[in-house]
């Protein structure tokens, strides 16, 4: 239940501290009063959009709290799913800034607007008066219908196992599509892989081949400067290398005046030795190079079959054909291994749906099994509620395909007369109908004790006289299984409540809203005035203290 309501510098709101007390608290007031500015601050707590303009004062910021008490209700394991502290009593903040930017608090722990939503599930339902319209959609129908038998858990475990057929099935769509993709291109990937393989590419051939057609062109000349420089070291009339002989063979005689001369002589003979290597080298290499016309040729074919593997793959090199060489069978290998992907994608999904066969079938079965139940308890209420011919029926129908609930459609069809057959309820019912099911709907779901909390704002909304005790009455007693707070116009549903605020308009320097909890005296002037507008008359007293008195209520 909540404790109490903390708010802070909202719209017309300077500050509104209230305690509440469990059981059915009313809230009344004129139109204009701030009745939905009080639900829209209430409202912030559990997630709803945090707007800057309701700020009253920009110069502080604007502070939205309540206080819960929880105990009772199994929400341990959802504050340890999420790290954050439990305790009986649970208070959630929600602070907006004049730059727009907005905090929320659970226990004085920061948290996420996502957070504090999924909190707000467990803690409250705030009915307004266009949530009744959801009553005549399907998959709200659906909602109640599965809240009303109460399979939570069944519901919880088909949507996982759901997500998971959706999950798997994409990948295996995704994986199809990508072998039919590869299918078109494999037969052109394989006449590439086939013509590089075919090309027998090695590592720096081109480069090889390009030097050897280069030295092949210009063979003569390359041949007589290799020959004229062994010929200088030590074929000419004056070899360099006989020359370079003959002056160390001079040293020795020296040697015993001039120290460094055993040096010279030892140096000489080094460079004699590297000389006549070169000249050595040079004339071996010489006699290997002739001129090859056949050889050009090849070459040239050679270097021309490789220059149009570059050209066509669009390349510089042959390192770089040899990478895509790779490359291409490495996609055709991953396609044959993404065939075997598919296989075991397409088992996984079949077991996976099998899995859900099963639990839609259990799903189907709690339906059909609580539909008449949920029948027969909607149209006892709703004959309670003034409509004494009331039709109610639940349709539920199998479908092909799987959905996020099962395999179902969930259709409420309802008739408020004899002679009509019941249609679909966004069809048939009028603004009061929808209201009154909706309060039918919300009493029996009460039982389950889902939420400590359920705010209605006007659900007596388009009904009065007999209806409206009726109302009250079913207002009252499911304030017995939770904590039931009310904004209503309706001074039979005033008087039912154990504790009544009445919300008003301060004018001053500037106009306020102020919340006041009435006592039973001023319940009396107050449902007096509900009655019979500004002018009360000792009538309209009495008729008041009369319909407080009728709930146990005395001044």
């Amino acid at each position: 239940m909540i404790k109490s309501i903390r708010i802070h510098n909202y719209a017309l709101i300077d500050r509104v501290e209230i305690d509440m007390e469990p059981g059915f608290a009313v809230i009344t007031g004129e139109t204009g009063a701030g009745k939905s500015i009080l639900l829209g601050a209430i409202g912030l707590t559990v997630g709803s959009r945090a707007d800057a303009s309701v700020i009253m004062d920009k110069e502080r910021k604007c502070v939205a709290e309540i206080t819960y008490d929880v105990s009772g209700y199994p929400l341990q394991p959802w504050f340890e799913e999420n790290d954050l502290d439990y305790a009986g009593e649970v208070v959630v903040r929600r602070e907006i800034h004049a730059d727009g930017r907005s905090r929320a608090f659970i226990n004085d722990t920061p948290v996420n607007n996502k957070t504090l939503k999924d909190l707000g599930q467990f803690l409250v339902d705030i009915h307004s008066q266009h949530q009744s319209l959801l009553i005549g959609q399907p998959g709200y129908q659906m909602e109640v219908l599965d809240r009303f038998h109460g399979n939570r858990h069944l519901l919880e475990t088909y949507r996982e196992r759901y997500e998971l057929y959706r999950r798997l099935t994409r990948e295996r769509d995704d994986c199809k599509l990508e072998i039919e993709r590869e299918a078109r291109e494999e037969e052109f990937l394989q006449f590439q892989l086939n013509r590089l393989e075919a090309a027998g590419l090695r590592p720096g051939e081109q480069q090889e081949l390009e030097a050897e057609l280069s030295l092949l062109s210009h063979a003569e000349s390359v041949k007589a400067t290799l020959a004229g420089l062994a010929a200088v070291l030590t074929g000419s009339e004056t070899p360099v290398v006989h020359s370079l002989r003959a002056a160390r063979a001079r040293l020795p005689a020296i040697e015993e005046l001039l120290g460094e001369a055993r040096d010279y002589s030892e140096r000489l003979q080094s460079v004699i030795l590297e000389l006549q290597d070169i000249a050595d080298e040079a004339g071996r290499r010489a006699g290997r190079i002739e001129y090859s016309p056949g050889r050009v040729q090849a070459i040239r074919e050679r270097l021309d079959a490789l220059y149009d593997l570059l050209h066509k793959h669009k390349v510089e090199s042959v390192d770089e054909l040899i990478l895509l060489k790779e490359s291409l069978a490495g996609r055709l290998r991953v396609a044959g291994e993404r065939g075997e992907r598919l296989e075991a994608l397409a088992t996984r999904v079949r077991q996976v749906e099998e899995e859900l066969e099963a639990l839609a079938g259990q799903l189907h079965a709690q339906r059909v099994e609580s539909a008449a139940p949920l029948e027969e308890e909607t149209r006892s209420l709703l004959v309670e509620l003034g409509i004494k011919h009331a039709s109610f029926s639940v349709v539920v129908e199998p479908v092909q395909v799987f959905t996020a609930t099962g395999r179902d459609n969930v259709t409420f069809l309802f008739s408020a007369n004899k002679s009509h057959a019941p249609g679909e309820l966004a069809r048939v019912a009028s603004g009061g109908e929808i209201s009154r099911l909706m309060l039918a709907m919300k009493y029996i779901l009460s039982r389950a004790k889902l939420l400590p909390v359920i705010i209605f704002d006007e659900i007596d909304s388009g009904v009065s006289g007999e209806i409206a005790h009726r109302v009250a009455a079913i207002l009252k007693r499911m304030s017995t299984r939770v904590q039931v707070i009310c904004i209503s116009h309706l001074p039979q549903v005033a008087a039912a409540g154990s504790v009544h605020f009445k919300v008003y308009k301060e004018e001053g320097e500037r106009t306020l809203s102020r919340v006041k909890r009435l006592s039973d005296q001023e319940r009396i002037v107050e449902i007096a005035g509900m009655m019979s507008g500004s002018s009360i008359s000792e009538a309209a007293i009495e008729n008041a203290r009369h319909l407080l008195e009728s709930h146990g209520r005395r001044e």
